[in-house]
């Protein structure tokens, strides 16, 4: 009950956490309103999208407009999304895992995140069919339902779980074949939790070759705060996010061992 209580401390004191749960919750009730039942469209670029996407998008952009007039927002469904001026920016993926989600698959979330200056500063991402809502603050930490996330190094081995995004380009990178043949492969559909099962510990570490800004806005506070490493496949550094929203993102992310072990396998391999 401590935890819970201090997170309550914590919301009162930052409103727009607060305002990414309630919306993360609220988003929730309408997809898993609609899942199964949505009318599912393909964009120019073959990715997927229903028409709970876009209403789920629209209630979350007319809320934040009104809550906080001063701050940018950019969404995954919005045609010109771009760059952002304001100090305090919205990312918002409405139904991240679309293809799980227009099939009647579980696997798919909704992700609110929010930069500060271009940098990480709070996030929600909500399974509405688990009924799992991960959180994060930064600065401040990362729950899971209200009970705080904090990782344990562990060194990879064959029990370890991975996440891999396919399909790749020419060929499969030999680093790639690697993990394919020593750690256990996990790949659910929705970036976002993705990274918040590694904040969890379920998984060792996740790669991912062709990300984007919405995928990852809103698990990457929780990420960082339950003590996880994410940067880009090379290690360098994602943040702060300076170039257009629609650029793909690539990231390794893990618990701080299993991060330096893969990305020792990236550089040796190649």
């Amino acid at each position: 009950m401590m935890e819970i209580e201090r997170l309550d401390e914590i919301l009162a004191a930052e409103p727009r956490l607060e305002a990414a749960i309630d919306l993360a919750r609220r988003a929730g009730g309408m997809a898993r309103a609609r899942f199964r039942h949505a009318r599912v469209s393909w964009k120019p670029d073959e990715s997927m999208v229903t028409d709970a996407d876009l209403e789920i998008q629209a209630m979350l952009e007319a809320e934040l407009a009104q809550a906080f007039p001063q701050d940018d927002v950019l969404g995954e469904e919005e045609p010109d999304a771009g760059f952002s001026t304001a100090r305090f920016c919205w990312v918002l993926d409405p139904i991240d895992g679309t293809n799980n989600f227009g099939r009647g698959m579980p696997g798919f979330s909704v992700s609110i995140g929010l930069l500060d200056d271009g940098r990480p500063f709070a996030g929600a991402v909500y399974d509405p069919i688990a009924d799992q809502l991960f959180a994060g603050l930064v600065g401040w930490g990362a729950w899971l339902n209200g009970r705080p996330l904090r990782l344990e190094p562990a060194e990879l081995s064959r029990r370890s779980l991975c996440s891999i995004r396919a399909p790749f380009g020419d060929r499969v990178p030999v680093f790639a074949q690697k993990w394919l043949s020593r750690y256990r492969l996990r790949r659910g559909g929705s970036t976002a939790l993705t990274l918040c099962y590694v904040a969890l510990g379920a998984l060792a570490f996740a790669h991912d070759h062709r990300a984007s800004l919405w995928d990852i806005a809103g698990a990457v506070p929780v990420l960082l705060e339950a003590g996880g490493v994410i940067t880009g496949p090379d290690g360098a550094d994602l943040f702060p996010i300076r170039g257009h929203a629609l650029d793909a993102i690539g990231f390794l992310a893990g618990d701080p061992l299993a991060h330096h072990q893969s990305l020792s396998d990236i550089r040796a391999l190649g």
